[in-house]
């Protein structure tokens, strides 16, 4: 029996060492780091700009979409893989930066992100200070200062504005009494003070080291104390110092600690008046009171999140007038896309162990997302029926019957005004049904929409916060308008799966379809393949096709030239190339077969025929190279006999 070959930890921990060397932290005096500003002034950043560059620096994707509200609308690498389907939402939280970074009255305001839970307020302030932590401009400080503060400040007032024209950056703010008191101790000689030769060191934001973020939560207002905040006497060195003595007090509440970066400032709506009044002065002069000292200068992005519950009670009180007026309101409502929605079940799928572990099946996710996104979406006289409106949203083409199609930007609109997506379904609730299932279904290895439909139904009894009506008309939404609409998606799928064993008739169809609207739209006259007969253009053919995907009489001319442009800008074109008409062709030939389908699908007596089983052998293996496996693909078959049998009642 050989013996086990033991793992040699140390020289896996030593090959680390020496693959990630430690970093020379630089470190000078005040006249050395002058020298370092001259050479890249960008190293200099108030906390606002600081924010705003770091996200700039990870780009910006351009937005292609015609219905977006605001016009110079773009995506944010920084959180591109993060945050879905709130594109509007980011774009104005970085123009609040922007002007912070432009030192605007703006950028001093408290940040408020209010918004329905789980809608990401929290991931926000979340990736910001990561973001902070691992941004590479460097960032400089006055070495053992507690507040890591400016190396700037070190520069007399009356000198400021020449060094402003010596370096090319603005210099605001003052020392902290700790410096302060420092600077006079260690470096005046002669009454002169030498503070080109404090020493400056280059500093490493960090959450966990308590660098410049800072993060307040609200608790017991009874035991919380307002020292969490600004700070508080050190009773160790009372006996040594007097109260008013710098050294005897710790600068180390949050808003201190935050300097030069940000505080995140949890459920700030939560927490007791008495806390909320030490930010008048924060978020108009950014200056700190702390007890028997003058005021603290302190550069920070203050960013907060509550809820629209508790926002509504706050504003609607007048004496909170003074915050109100300092505060920046940022609403972050939920997605309202169906398939940014899908991304953020998969993202966090993702982060859990049964990734890559269970298979999903195709719109097993999507059926989950149209469910949230049903949930959230307020009434419309634009557009009254939720499933186009939610196509709509998702950017689908809807085809309306005998009138104009939706202005989707005057849908948006109208649903903006109205509050959409401040209220439904939340991902977290979506996820609770999801990580359930996944759990039971381990061992089947594979889950697929009908069982996602059937988890979420489960899931409600299992959550608060809804009442009975709530209950019953989320689980009418779920069992009616969303197993309805997926019916139609399965009956697609599986439609595609037989017309593909029946691909030259589609082409074939097609091919008569695209003859015929030429000569339609050139007034010519179709020739007759076999007879060579010159014929009218079969009017009865074009709109059975053009029916099935609801273009209306009043706009088949514009719908078959539309065809025509988009045909003369492909070199192949087939029956697939147009999405639409691919769509018509796919109906309308499962229309004619449908016979053929539902005797295969739905009628009993026809199970064991050997013609009936090979069609349902090649109709899975068709299923299998659009993503379903033999489970979800034999599941999905089952669903849609059982509801061609049901349609044929």
């Amino acid at each position: 029996m050989t013996e086990e070959k033991k793992t040699d930890f140390q020289k896996i921990i030593q090959e680390d060492r020496e693959k990630y060397p430690v970093k020379k932290v630089w470190e000078g005096t005040m006249l050395e780091y002058l020298e370092k500003v001259q050479k890249n002034p960008e190293i200099v950043q108030i906390a606002p700009a600081r924010v705003y560059n770091m996200i700039m620096s990870k780009g910006t994707i351009p937005v292609d979409d015609e219905n977006r509200l605001t016009n110079d609308l773009v995506r944010y690498g920084f959180f591109e893989k993060d945050l879905f389907g709130i594109d509007e939402t980011i774009h104005a939280l970085i123009k609040f930066f922007k002007a912070g970074a432009m030192r605007t009255e703006t950028g001093k305001r408290i940040l408020i992100l209010v918004g329905p839970v789980s809608g990401g307020k929290s991931t926000i302030a979340s990736l910001l200070k990561k973001g902070l932590e691992n941004y590479e401009v460097p960032l400089y400080a006055i070495k053992d200062c507690p507040m890591h503060e400016d190396p700037l400040h070190l520069i007399p007032r009356h000198l400021r504005k020449k060094w402003e024209k010596i370096l090319g950056v603005r210099t605001e703010g003052d020392l902290c009494p700790r410096c302060r008191f420092s600077l006079l101790e260690k470096f005046g000689e002669n009454g002169k003070i030498h503070w080109e030769k404090v020493p400056v060191k280059q500093i490493s934001i960090s959450e966990r080291g308590r660098t410049g973020i800072g993060t307040f939560q609200p608790s017991d207002p009874k035991n919380q104390d307002i020292n969490e905040l600004i700070g508080h006497v050190d009773l160790a060195k009372i006996t040594q110092y007097s109260e008013t003595d710098p050294r005897a007090y710790r600068l180390d509440g949050e808003l201190q600690v935050a300097n030069r970066g940000l505080v995140e400032y949890i459920e700030i709506l939560k927490c007791d008046i008495k806390f909320h009044h030490v930010l008048i002065s924060v978020a108009q002069e950014q200056l700190i009171k702390a007890p028997g000292f003058p005021m603290i200068y302190t550069d920070l992005v203050i960013i907060s999140h509550t809820n629209p519950t508790e926002y509504n009670l706050f504003k609607g009180e007048k004496k909170n007038e003074a915050l109100h007026d300092r505060m920046y309101v940022l609403k972050v409502p939920y997605c309202l896309k169906v398939s940014e929605e899908v991304k953020i079940y998969e993202k966090l799928i993702r982060q859990s162990d049964f990734h890559e572990k269970i298979h999903l099946a195709p719109h097993t996710l999507k059926v989950a997302a149209m469910f949230s996104i049903l949930s959230r979406l307020e009434e419309s006289e634009l557009c009254p029926d939720p499933i186009k409106k939610m196509k709509y949203y998702d950017g689908q083409k809807v085809m309306e019957k005998e009138k104009d199609p939706i202005d989707v930007k005057k849908l948006q609109e109208e649903g903006k005004a109205k509050n959409e997506g401040m209220k439904g379904i939340s991902p977290r609730f979506i996820m609770d049904a999801l990580d359930i299932l996944l759990g039971e279904k381990q061992e089947k290895k594979c889950i697929n929409p009908v069982d996602v439909i059937k988890a979420i139904k489960t899931v409600f009894d299992h959550r608060m916060g809804y009442t009975e009506e709530e209950k019953a008309e989320y689980t009418a939404l779920l069992m009616e308008d969303v197993k309805d609409e997926y019916a139609e998606i399965a009956k697609k799928e599986v439609g595609r799966a037989f017309v593909y064993a029946y691909e030259d008739q589609a082409q074939a169809l097609f091919n008569n379809y695209i003859d015929n609207i030429i000569a339609y739209c050139n007034k010519k006259r179709v020739k007759d393949p076999i007879t060579d007969e010159e014929l009218e253009p079969d009017e009865k053919l074009m709109r059975a096709i053009e029916e099935q995907i609801g273009v209306p009489e009043s706009g088949k001319r514009e719908f078959r030239q539309g065809v025509l442009i988009f045909k003369a800008s492909r070199k192949e074109f087939t029956f697939a190339s147009y999405e639409p008409l691919q769509d018509a062709i796919e109906k309308k030939l499962f229309s004619d077969l449908k016979p053929i389908i539902y005797g295969t699908l739905a009628d009993e007596t026809r199970k064991k025929d050997r013609k009936t089983l090979k069609r349902l052998n090649d109709t899975v293996e068709e299923l299998k190279t659009k993503g379903y496996c033999e489970i979800c693909a034999q599941a999905l078959l089952g669903f849609v006999g059982r509801v061609l049998k049901e349609e044929g009642k």
